[in-house]
């Protein structure tokens, strides 16, 4: 699998943990809020409740003798407070502003009543407490009795970590359990999905590929896309079958009449009629403009077939060279020594086409005496390379980039062309898994440098 492959299979699956955990996340936040929030109802009510029973035997030991107000708090009447966190615990019994009993710290509650006792949190010596306050009314006296008793809250503490563990632990493991088992449930849920990815992006990237994806290597819920996928994969085929027709059509009927003119203007230009200066340099134009013409259509057409090629067979890159140069020499009436080839003494086979590594070899040529100057070097080595350079003015370092660019020309050129040549050479490397590179020679850019990497074969 290919990393840009990998990582949308892998983008994929980090989504779908996403949209899985997030919510399993979301409901063990709930359920963890409202098991904490019950816990503490429960441990709170427990302890009010006991901590009213005890008011409630204070009350009952408060009597009136003679007029005279007695509390005989004996140490059972706390025994519903004792706990195994030993909480400390205060109390006060009241009448009116007056202290019978107990600790003078414990503040009067003004809500407090005789039916029912109210509680509040309160700060008693440094210690947080809980306390329940109660009125007593005894008949005959103008002022109620005022009964407190306090609890710290160490043992609500404690009942409420022990129930934390009891009521929110197997929960939250069995949440974590769960999200945990959503990575390798959804590993196994995407093999297939993997699977094909694999197979996508094992088609080679530069050749027109459409052949059908199997649908059996995606899930059944994948199989109505992938289903769509292979028509348009069909009629992406019957489109470029139909370029393709049509360009090679197209080549054809263009080549027949530029193949007559040429023909025509060259018997003109040798016929004995006496043709006059300006009728002498429109056949020269023409024969010109026709010749520019039919490299053009070459040009388009390697493009085209460029576009589309996938080449791993072998070649002899030393008799691609030869027929190059030997090529464009019958192209162009070159000067002695204007065209030299260098050559090893081993043939060197490499990956490619050889018909497809003569044109770019060509390409390189023309390109060299079109923007450069003679001499132009043809360099083949035994490492599977080709070289071809020229000694003209080179090209400046910022347009250097974009010389591979199709219909590209630097605006300093004052040569007509095309802009495919060097967009040619660099296709059809890429379709032969070759590497081009363009640079000058040296830093005074002392000519154009063009290098075709090739593997051997």
């Amino acid at each position: 699998m290919t990393r840009a492959a990998f990582g949308s299979s892998h983008s994929l699956v980090i989504r779908l943990l996403i949209a899985q955990v997030v919510p399993l996340a979301l409901f063990a936040i709930v359920v963890l809020a409202v098991g904490a929030w019950t816990a503490q109802r429960v441990v709170a009510d427990n302890a009010d409740r006991l901590l009213a029973g005890a008011l409630q035997t204070i009350r009952e030991t408060v009597s009136v003798d003679d007029g005279r107000i007695s509390v005989d708090v004996a140490p059972w009447a706390l025994a519903l407070l004792d706990g195994p966190e030993r909480d400390a615990v205060f109390y006060s019994v009241r009448d009116g502003d007056r202290l019978i009993t107990g600790y003078e710290e414990l503040p009067s509650l003004p809500q407090a009543q005789a039916d029912k006792p109210v509680f509040a949190d309160l700060s008693m010596r440094g210690v947080s407490v809980r306390m329940a306050q109660q009125t007593l009314n005894i008949p005959g006296r103008a002022v109620p009795i005022r009964v407190s008793i306090a609890q710290s809250l160490d043992s609500r503490r404690a009942s409420l970590r022990e129930l934390y563990r009891s009521m929110l632990l197997l929960p939250a493991l069995l949440v974590v359990l769960a999200a945990l088992l959503v990575w390798p449930a959804l590993q196994w849920g995407l093999n297939s999905m993997k699977r094909l990815i694999d197979d996508l992006t094992r088609r080679p990237a530069l050749a027109a590929d459409f052949a059908p994806t199997d649908i059996d290597l995606a899930p059944r819920e994948f199989w109505p896309v992938l289903n769509a996928f292979n028509q348009l994969l069909a009629r992406l085929e019957a489109s470029t079958s139909g370029v393709q027709r049509f360009a090679a059509d197209a080549s054809h009927q263009l080549r027949t009449p530029l193949s007559i003119m040429s023909a025509n203007l060259a018997l003109l230009a040798a016929s004995p009629r006496p043709w006059t200066l300006r009728e002498q340099r429109l056949i020269d134009d023409s024969g010109d403009a026709v010749g520019r013409m039919t490299r053009l259509i070459e040009q388009l057409l390697s493009t085209a077939r460029a576009d589309g090629a996938r080449i791993d067979s072998s070649a002899d890159l030393s008799r691609a060279a030869r027929r190059a140069c030997q090529t464009a020499r019958a192209r162009h009436a070159f000067p002695h020594g204007a065209l030299r080839l260098r050559l090893p003494r081993q043939p060197v086979v490499v990956i490619g086409a050889e018909d497809l590594i003569a044109e770019q070899i060509l390409n390189l040529i023309d390109n060299a005496f079109h923007h450069g100057a003679p001499p132009v070097i043809v360099h083949v080595k035994a490492t599977g390379a080709v070289c071809v350079w020229d000694h003209g003015q080179g090209v400046d370092e910022a347009t250097l980039p974009h010389l591979t660019e199709r219909f590209f020309r630097a605006a300093s050129t004052q040569e007509s062309g095309s802009g495919l040549g060097l967009a040619i050479v660099h296709t059809l490397a890429e379709a032969q898994t070759a590497q081009f590179k363009l640079c000058n020679r040296g830093l005074e850019r002392t000519g154009l440098v063009g290098k075709i990497v090739f593997q051997l074969g």
